[in-house]
């Protein structure tokens, strides 16, 4: 009879297993992941199976929880949030104010109904009077392109602002009385308000920022046009004042909130220099924004009314970002912070300045000139009145985007400008909440001392208070969405309520794979320990 020849390395296969399974069924009766003991027990097995189906089920409920919380730590892992301290209003700048008169020049040095009087009689008109009505045709809502001399040419020199500048109105010496903070300037309001161009041609800002701390060296300027004589370093929009600011920096800033402690002027215009051929409405365009914004009075203002008295009632929004948020991308955070976005125009990055460079750029591409309002080199030349549907039309590119060609065939594939215009990161403006009232100004003027030159019947008055509503206000902050704490406690919570799974789990099984199996050795001759 012969003896059968008994394998050593299935014999060592089969130990392997069976050390194996019983190191396995040891570490299930010993884990805290719960249901894990009930795969070490003896029992049927249809147990076994029914716990392994509980298990999988509550492993695949627990995994989808944790996707979800991490796409949406993907897609919005950004929030904003209030803050949870107020902020007392002199910490930001008291509003930069941006007035623009509805007339827009001196009927004795321009008379424009006369002028289009002449040109539908067929009257000779002066060289001078062709050219200055050229350009007030871009500042007049009336429509005049009927007037308009189509030899006159698409573009214009620079010599627009210096005619802006002979014809315009005098608008500083008709404000007879302006205060801020309770103390009157009205001797000379050219402290408080600086002339600025604008899209409603010559205004008048307050408490905007000097021309230099916002524009870069490469734009042109007109003589002293924006050009602030306060200091303006004290402050930026991402660090506020500094440390060492005074209570008189600048921009100027409320203390305290109240009609008394803001702005008020009293601003006139004389019935002679009314001319519907130009505007049919009468009074004053006006603004609130951040002093480091360039206004646009044609997309947003509020009106001052001839004989009215308006109150302007002013609630900071400003929104701030968290310095980890700064680790995020751009794309993530949809934000900039100012080192991150650099413009070509301007030195300080704004969404408004950047959406005004973008639309300069596209405007210059599309047209070869650009808006008298747009800011400039000296030598890019200025869109004339037969430029105005080529400038509307870049407009338009704009606004549209690449959806554009759905409408027009681009000229070229470069035609479109991306603008990529986020927020910025931290950003300051402004709502208003006004109201009006018919201003009886000639029965309390009758009484004033001084007065009795003031010529009643052919002047007219507005007044405009603008003021802070509160003393303290609520910022918005950006933050993230989970910090590291917040993301350890989400995961480990899902974990924990589906499988008991916690760090010291963890531990038992580097534990059981690791230090145990040393031990065992040690102690037993045998990784797998006593059997």
């Amino acid at each position: 009879m012969k003896e059968t020849a008994i394998d050593p390395n299935r014999n060592n296969d089969r130990r392997t297993v069976t050390n194996v399974q019983n190191y396995f069924k040891e570490y299930c009766n010993s884990t805290s992941i719960h249901g894990f003991r009930y795969f070490g027990e003896n029992r049927s097995t249809f147990e076994k199976v029914w716990w392994i189906v509980i298990f999988i089920l509550c492993l695949s409920g627990c995994s989808f929880m944790i996707y979800k919380i991490y796409e949406k730590y993907e897609t919005s892992p950004v929030i904003v949030t209030f803050a949870t301290k107020e902020t007392p209003i002199h910490q930001i700048p008291f509003p930069a104010v941006t007035i623009c008169p509805e007339i827009k020049f001196k009927k004795e040095k321009f008379n424009l109904t006369v002028v289009v009087k002449k040109k539908k009689e067929e009257q000779n008109i002066t060289v001078s009077e062709e050219q200055i009505f050229q350009y007030a045709s871009l500042l007049c809502k009336q429509s005049l392109q009927a007037f308009v001399n189509e030899t006159a040419g698409q573009t214009l020199g620079n010599d627009f602002f210096t005619t802006l500048d002979e014809i315009k109105p005098e608008f500083i010496k008709s404000v007879i009385y302006c205060k801020f903070l309770g103390q009157d300037y009205s001797e000379d309001c050219s402290e408080l308000l600086t002339p600025v161009f604008t899209d409603e041609g010559v205004c008048y800002s307050f408490n905007i920022l000097d021309r230099s701390h916002i524009f870069n060296d490469l734009v042109y300027h007109y003589k002293d046009y924006h050009n602030v004589k306060e200091d303006t370093r004290s402050w930026n929009m991402e660090f506020g004042y500094a440390q060492d600011a005074k209570g008189d920096a600048y921009p100027k800033r409320a203390l305290f909130s109240g009609a008394n402690n803001g702005l008020t002027l009293y601003m006139g215009v004389e019935n002679i220099d009314f001319d519907y051929m130009c505007n049919s409405i009468q009074g004053f365009k006006v603004v609130l924004h951040s002093p480091v914004r360039i206004p646009k009075l044609k997309q947003e203002y509020f009106r001052v009314p001839l004989n009215q008295e308006v109150v302007a009632a002013v609630h900071p929004i400003m929104i701030m970002t968290s310095p980890a948020v700064q680790g995020f991308n751009v794309e993530k955070r949809e934000c900039y912070f100012p080192s991150e976005k650099k413009l070509k125009y301007f030195r300080s990055y704004s969404q408004q300045n950047c959406f005004l460079e973008c639309l300069t750029n596209v405007t210059l591409n599309f047209c070869d000139c650009v808006n008298f309002y747009m800011p400039k080199e000296n030598a890019t030349k200025i869109c004339g009145k037969e430029s105005s549907t080529c400038v509307k039309v870049a407009e338009t590119i704009l606004q549209l985007g690449e959806e554009y060609s759905k409408f027009y065939q681009p000229k070229s594939d470069n035609e479109f400008e991306t603008c990529d215009c986020l927020p910025i990161c931290t950003d300051l403006s402004y709502d208003v909440q006004t109201s009006q009232t018919n201003w009886d100004w000639k029965e309390s003027f009758a009484m004033v001392p001084g007065m009795e030159h003031f010529n009643k019947e052919k002047v007219h008055l507005s007044s405009l208070t603008v003021y802070f509503r509160f003393n303290h206000f609520i910022t918005s902050e950006r933050q993230e969405l989970y910090g590291p704490t917040d993301f350890v406690a989400n995961f480990g919570g899902l974990l924990g309520l589906f499988t008991g799974f916690s760090i010291l789990s963890l531990m038992e099984i580097i534990y059981f794979l690791t230090l145990r199996i040393c031990c065992n050795i040690r102690l037993y001759g045998q990784w797998a320990g006593v059997q």
